[in-house]
């Protein structure tokens, strides 16, 4: 049976040589991946085609991830200032890591509903897979 469930997913960070910490009160991750890269028109007045080659990906993304808010982690996460690594690891044992600048900040609020934050990373690096 194929499948896997998203239970277990977490998101951890290291700063400098330190060793990855990792964040609780996880609710959501988006996509994560390198995406498509770029085409380059290689087309020549011969072809009866456009023909075209891959050319260079593109890290520059931001991934939002959702939490519930803990006053302690937001203010850590807050105060963080320089690039840091980050991991995302799937509950089959695969991890993308990846470095990154965070940012966070409070999600809208509304009666009767759990308060969340969403922390932002600036990729700045190739996503890696293993």
């Amino acid at each position: 049976m194929a499948g896997i469930l998203s239970k277990g997913i977490t998101l951890s960070y290291k700063v400098a040589e330190g060793e990855f910490i990792a964040l609780t009160n996880l609710q959501e991750i988006p996509e994560i991946g390198n995406g498509a890269r770029e085409k380059v028109e290689v087309t020549t007045l011969a072809d009866d085609n456009k023909m075209y080659i891959a050319g260079l990906g593109d890290s520059g993304q931001e991934l939002t991830f959702k939490f519930l808010h803990e006053k302690e982690q937001f203010q850590t996460l807050a105060a963080i200032a320089e690039t840091c690594e980050w991991e995302v690891a799937l509950p089959d044992g695969i991890k993308a890591t990846f470095t990154g600048t965070p940012g966070v900040k409070m999600n809208s609020a509304s009666t009767n509903s759990a308060l969340t934050y969403n922390l932002t990373v600036t990729v700045e690096s190739a996503i890696a897979f293993a």
